[in-house]
């Protein structure tokens, strides 16, 4: 409780603390990663690894290496300070024998999560049944749309992930096959409908025999101009050229 009371510290901060702090109460290296803390607290693994590397440069916490992966364990001179020490600032000794109540609701759930949802290398399972909101749905088919189809459904992603959500939600996020046990893959498979329905911009073909057309009448004006003595124009002629010859250089 007396992380609670630590001032400077955010709300994440003292949240990442506290995991870490329990860990080290236990005898045991925190294995989270940031993708753990940012599933577990509801906040972006970018926050997650702020926080982090802000309790370790202030001195709250530690990175280990230990089997070449990093382990986060709680410093000694934290310790020290909830002891009665005076090396960290703020009411930290005040507060540990106070109890510190403000924080108890919070690290009963955080506790409660942390029981439910770790495995033994301290991540969290993929338990997600369904996701929280429909914006969770849109997130999802954003990435979807930025990694494989290169953002060529970008305009539709919102409508097709409330549908997505509403769909599902007043069924009880069941399917034919009875309760759905992971949400994203049944999405994905929703995404890839959509997907298929959208209309495709007609690709404009390159008429290659008209460039070369062109080219050849381009090449006699040029002569011509070149021949009378006429430089501006034998240099348009020139460039027109040379973009002609470009696009037909593109020609498989």
């Amino acid at each position: 409780m007396h992380i609670w009371d630590i001032e400077g510290m955010s709300v994440t901060d003292k949240l990442v603390a506290s995991v870490v702090y329990g860990y080290t109460r236990q005898g045991k290296p925190c294995f989270m990663t940031n993708t753990g803390f940012s599933k577990l607290l509801h906040v972006s693994k970018r926050t997650i690894s702020a926080s982090v590397n802000r309790l370790i440069d202030v001195g709250y916490i530690e990175a280990l290496d230990l089997d070449h992966r990093r382990q986060l364990a709680w410093k000694r001179v934290a310790e020290s300070a909830r002891e009665g020490g005076s090396q960290l600032p703020g009411r930290v000794a005040k507060s540990a024998r106070e109890g510190g109540s403000q924080l108890l609701p919070v690290l009963k759930t955080l506790k409660s999560n942390l029981n439910k949802d770790l495995n033994m290398n301290g991540e969290i399972r993929d338990l997600e049944k369904r996701p929280e909101s429909w914006e969770h749905v849109r997130d999802y088919f954003r990435a979807l749309d930025g990694m494989d189809w290169n953002e060529q459904f970008s305009t539709h992603v919102v409508a097709w992930a409330k549908d997505f959500f509403s769909y599902y939600d007043s069924r009880g996020w069941k399917n034919k096959h009875g309760a759905i046990t992971k949400w994203r893959p049944v999405a994905l498979a929703w995404f890839k409908r959509n997907a298929t329905k959208v209309p495709r911009k007609a690709v404009k073909r390159v008429d290659y025999d008209a460039l070369r057309r062109d080219l050849k009448w381009h090449q006699r004006r040029l002569d011509n101009y070149t021949n009378d003595g006429k430089s501006e124009l034998a240099y348009k002629e020139s460039r027109a050229i040379e973009a002609i010859k470009q696009q037909l250089s593109n020609e498989s």
